[in-house]
This record gives C-alpha cells, structure tokens and sequence, in this order.
C-alpha cells in the first residue's frame, strides 16, 4: 500500500488546528477561554464578582473581534468571518440574559437575607 500524504494537507490541518485553539482560547464566556478567565476571576473575586467581570470582558472582547473581523472581512471579502460573529454575538446575548436573570435572584435573596436578619435584630431590641 503507497501512503502518500502531501505536505500542503499536513500544513493546512495544522493551521486549522491552530486557529481551533485560538478561537476556542478568547476570553468570551463561554468558551474555554472564558471558562478559564472566569474561574481565575472567582479565585480572586468571588462567584458574583467574576460574573459580573467576565460578562463586562465578554462584550468588550466581543467588540474589539467584531472590529477587527469587520477589517478583516473587507480585506480578504471573506464572509464567512461574518458569519462567526454573529454566532459569538448571539451566545454573549444568550449568556447575558442567563447572567441578568441570575443576578436578579442574588439580589432577591440578598434583600430578603438582609431584612431577616434586620427583623432578628428589631426582636432581639
């Protein structure tokens, strides 16, 4: 059996592997490398904290690519970079909701934690 494997096929699945890790590795939750980002940001921060910071570096991440994509899709008149944005776009949107809809229900039980305890402390007077 003759195996042969040109050098161009090789090259090219090693580029597209390459650009696999680096879409995957962008600090847009989420993916992994906003998985990454967020559970260093709770480390550091807090559960509510690195929420609330990744779902802010999510869109400003998000922004700088669809910027720098818009340069690129005019360049190189390649739409299907186009197509990849509005695929990140929707999931930041989706994971927005999901994050405004779990901070609504933090700051519930917060407020009633909070007036629990203020209703402890006025039997307690």
């Amino acid at each position: 059996m003759n195996l042969k494997i040109n050098i161009f096929s090789i090259l090219s699945i090693i580029y597209s592997n390459l650009l696999l890790i680096f879409f995957n590795l962008l600090p847009i939750y989420p993916l992994d490398g906003g998985r990454i980002l967020k559970g260093i940001l709770h480390i550091l921060f807090g559960k509510m904290k690195a929420e609330r910071y990744i779902n802010k570096i999510s869109f400003v991440s998000l922004i700088l690519i669809t910027f720098l994509a818009s340069i690129i899709i005019y360049e190189a008149k390649n739409i299907a970079i186009f197509f990849i944005i509005l695929v990140l776009w929707a999931i930041v949107i989706k994971e927005d909701k999901i994050y405004q809809k779990r901070n609504k229900i933090y700051n519930m039980i917060e407020k009633n934690t909070t007036s629990e305890k203020l209703n402890a402390i006025e039997k307690n007077i």
